[in-house]
Order: C-alpha cells, then sequence, then structure tokens
C-alpha cells in the first residue's frame, strides 16, 4: 500500500503511473514509458513507467484504446 501511495503522490496527471514490478508484469500487453527513477518519500529511488496505450497489435482497429481477442488469448496463457 505504501508503494501504491507513493506511485499516485509522483505521477502524472491524467496518466497511469506504474512501478517496474508492474511494468514486468504488463510489458507485453501495454507500451510504456520509461520515466526513469523517481524520488519517493521512505522508499527511495524507484524506477516508474507510464502506460501510454495498449500494444496495437492487441487493440481492436490497432489504435491501442480496446483490447482485442488476441489481447485476451495471450492474457489467459499468462495466467
Amino acid at each position: 500500500v505504501n508503494t501504491a501511495s507513493r506511485l499516485e503522490s509522483s505521477g502524472v496527471a491524467d496518466r497511469v503511473n506504474i512501478s517496474s514490478e508492474t511494468f514486468d508484469r504488463v510489458k507485453d500487453f501495454f507500451d510504456c514509458e520509461y520515466r526513469g527513477k523517481v524520488i519517493a518519500k521512505g522508499k527511495g529511488s524507484l524506477d516508474m513507467y507510464l502506460v501510454t496505450a495498449i500494444k496495437k497489435e492487441l487493440s481492436v482497429n490497432g489504435d491501442g484504446l480496446e483490447p482485442n481477442e488476441e489481447f485476451f488469448e495471450l492474457y489467459r496463457s499468462k495466467k
């Protein structure tokens, strides 16, 4: 919970900010932008990423906004 709070307070308006641990779990599904190391109170320096879109090949119409069936198949295979 502490890390989530630090991510929120270090976030960017209208963007999804994630930790390196979360990035490792979602990198096959989403395009992300590395923010670099961000100082988080009580946590030190944390690698953070911003989620930019669903990977084009995993989205309806390739727009990165809505997941397609391939997205869900990949998700089910990773469980």
